[in-house]
Parts: structure tokens; C-alpha cells; sequence
């Protein structure tokens, strides 16, 4: 009996060791907060995370060995996503777990946060603020991850454009910036950018699946 019941243990846990495979990698980790944004293809996975093609596509085999992405025809691409709702939770959580553990983490954070010398605010803040006439929340991601979803009232200017499109955003309205979260430096670098252009700004370092995960009490999102 006792030797049934370890073997079912070492079972289980011998399949449970494949999710950490898929975690155990910091290129995969990056990946796996791009595919949180919603669906991409190799190319646009690669783009977003500034690898190769051929390197996006090992790290997504592995992914998708252990269970954690899952990928779907459309036309003549194949676009990769995660697996379920549990899994953006799980990549969400492994962020929020590093963040209060690993005190390297936060040091990070904090550095990056005073070098650029922005004012930060926090989620529900931004939320609260961007239902003001004068506040625009500003959203840097690629159209295709602002239309899957994206903060409430939130203005799209996909970072590839923020250089050419700046000066056209309004002077008379505080800008809350945002991008893919935590683990994306773009918000800081646009609130930055546009500090020393006059703008008064805020750097949100939370993406729209922090808000839409964080939101479960609340049946629809807008």
C-alpha cells in the first residue's frame, strides 16, 4: 500500500514538474506576459520580445509541451495563446509572488522607477482618475493586444508611433501611461518623454490583465 501511494505521489508530481519547465526560463517568462496581453503569432511574439524567430518558436515548443500555451489557425498564420484563464492567472501570480518575496525585485523596480523620475500611480488610482474629463489614460500597446481588451476610456498610441504622434496628445488633460505591466519599462520611458515636453503625467506600471484579473468581483468589464 505504501509503495502504491508513493509511486501516485512521484506520479503526479513527475507531471507537475513539466508546468516548471515552462516557467523555468526568463525568455519564456517575457513571453508568457506578452501572450497575457492576448493572442500573437511567432512573428509578433518575436517582435514584442526582441528574439529571433527561430529562438521565439524553441521557447514556444517548450511552452506548449507544458501545457501552458495552446495555438489556433487563423488563415494562413497559427497564433499562440495561453492556454486558459488560469494560466494568466498563474503568470500574474508568479509576478505578484516575485514581487513580495524577492527583495532584488522590488530593488529593480525601485531603481528603474527613480531613474526616471516620473510620478508613479497605482492601479485603482489611474482607474478612479481616468473617469475625469481632464485625465487621459494612454495605452502604448499594439492595436492588436488595446482591441482584446484594454482599461476603461483608455486611448490607444502604440509605442512604434509615440515618437511620431506625441505632440498631437492634448497639454490640458493630466496623462496616465501605461503599457504591458511591471515587467515592461515602455510606461516609464513615455512618461518620461513627455515630462520634459511639458505633460503632466503619471506612470501606471500595471497592464490591462492586472485590472481585468484583479476585477473578478465585477461581472462585466468594460
Amino acid at each position: 500500500m505504501q509503495e502504491t501511494m508513493i509511486d501516485y505521489k512521484q506520479n503526479i508530481y513527475q507531471e507537475l514538474s513539466r508546468l516548471t519547465k515552462g516557467l523555468g526560463s526568463e525568455k519564456r517568462l517575457d513571453i508568457l506576459n506578452i501572450l497575457s496581453q492576448g493572442p500573437k503569432t511567432v512573428e509578433g511574439i518575436a517582435h514584442a520580445t526582441d528574439l529571433s524567430v527561430a529562438n521565439t518558436s524553441r521557447h514556444l515548443q517548450v511552452l506548449k509541451e507544458s501545457h501552458l500555451v495552446v495555438t489556433s489557425r487563423n488563415g494562413n498564420f497559427i497564433r499562440y495563446s495561453l492556454a486558459s484563464e488560469k494560466v494568466v492567472q498563474l503568470v500574474l501570480l508568479l509576478f505578484a509572488v516575485g514581487e513580495e518575496q524577492l527583495a532584488e525585485v522590488r530593488a529593480i523596480e525601485s531603481d528603474y522607477d527613480e531613474a526616471a523620475g516620473v510620478p508613479q500611480i497605482e492601479l485603482a488610482n489611474a482607474i478612479e482618475l481616468a473617469a475625469q474629463t481632464d485625465v487621459l489614460l494612454l495605452d502604448l500597446r499594439p492595436v492588436e493586444e488595446y482591441e482584446a481588451g484594454h482599461l476603461p476610456k483608455a486611448l490607444n498610441l502604440p509605442i512604434d508611433e509615440f515618437d511620431q504622434k506625441k505632440a498631437q496628445l492634448p497639454k490640458e488633460k493630466t496623462i496616465i501611461v501605461y503599457c504591458r505591466g511591471r515587467q515592461c519599462g515602455y510606461a516609464n520611458l513615455a512618461a518620461q518623454d513627455l515630462q520634459s515636453l511639458g505633460y503632466s503625467i503619471y506612470s501606471l506600471n500595471r497592464s490591462f490583465a492586472d485590472w481585468k484579473w484583479g476585477a473578478s468581483s465585477r461581472s462585466e468589464l468594460d
